[in-house]
């Protein structure tokens, strides 16, 4: 692997979070800003491959959209304790 060097610009409190994170993990701030960029546009590229792939796929009926929303509020939610139950009592 091949490395270059950039000159970047981000604001000052992103700099300052990004050395706090890169020193909690062991890491210098161009290699936590490295493994983020790469994570990142490893998102991005996903997020176009799927929108590509949805050019193919026929929009979903309201019954199919309403499962789907139920289904990632399900998942996405935190579990409900029975603690957190009786203290909203």
């Amino acid at each position: 692997m091949s490395l270059e060097r950039v000159t970047i610009t981000i604001p000052s409190e992103t700099l300052d979070a990004v050395k706090s994170a890169a020193e909690r993990e062991g890491l210098s701030v161009s290699a936590w800003l490295s493994r983020a960029a790469e994570h990142a546009a490893k998102i991005e590229a996903g997020l176009a491959a799927a929108a590509e792939a949805m050019a193919y796929v026929d929009p979903p009926t309201p019954d199919e959209q309403a499962w789907v929303d139920d289904f990632m509020n399900r998942v996405t939610q935190p579990p409900h304790t029975a603690e957190q139950s009786q203290g909203a009592a």
